[in-house]
Parts: C-alpha cells; structure tokens; sequence
C-alpha cells in the first residue's frame, strides 16, 4: 500500500507560509537551567515564519521543552514569545540547528502586532 501524498508534497504544505529571511540576526533565547534560574542567551537566528523560527546554538536544547524567545531584543518594547523545541539536529560544526514551533495563544498575539 502506497501513501497518496509524497515527501515532497507535505514539505511543499509545511513551507507554504511566509518566511522571512532573518539569518545571522541576533535573538534571545530565555531558558532555565537545573535549578530552575532563567538565563538569556543571544544565539543566531536563521529564519521565522507564522508558525516558528529556526536557530542555531552552541548547545542543545531537549525536544518538547518550552522556552521563549524575543526576536528584536535591542527592542525594550519586544515581547517574549514562548515556543516549543521541535527540533534539535547536530551539524558538522558541533553547533545544533533548532526548530521552535510557536504555541497557539501566541500566535495570536503576532497577528495583532
């Protein structure tokens, strides 16, 4: 039994949103470590769309977990949207190319701004 939709057709549907080309921009990433203190990190954003954006970090981040992120943080009036890990992928420099899906309520928020 064959599927009706190829690789090619979903990744089309998945990519069918508008993107911006952000890469190399600097955003911030808010994460807790073990004790639960929250950290800023600046790490390099390489795009974002309607429903997420793409980054690359010096460490992983674990699937699933939630963090947020603030896209224009020079901007003290930005805010800080929470996101989920999706993805988390290791590239031949060692770095780690993380895909983060933005919540629903936040989402939200973005179409009103």
């Amino acid at each position: 039994m064959t599927d009706n939709f190829s690789t090619s057709t979903i990744e089309q549907e998945r990519r069918s949103s508008l993107r911006l080309d952000m890469e190399n921009e600097l955003v911030a990433i808010f994460i807790k470590n073990s004790q639960g203190e929250e950290k800023i990190k600046y790490v390099s954003c390489l795009d974002i769309s309607n429903g997420g954006i793409s980054i690359n970090n010096d460490e992983p981040l674990e699937v699933g977990s939630f963090i947020k992120i603030q896209t224009n943080p020079r901007d003290e009036s930005c805010p800080a949207y929470s996101v989920k890990v999706l993805r988390c992928n290791v590239q031949d420099s060692g770095w780690y190319n993380i895909g983060l899906i933005f919540q629903s309520d936040e989402l939200s928020k973005l179409e009103t701004e």
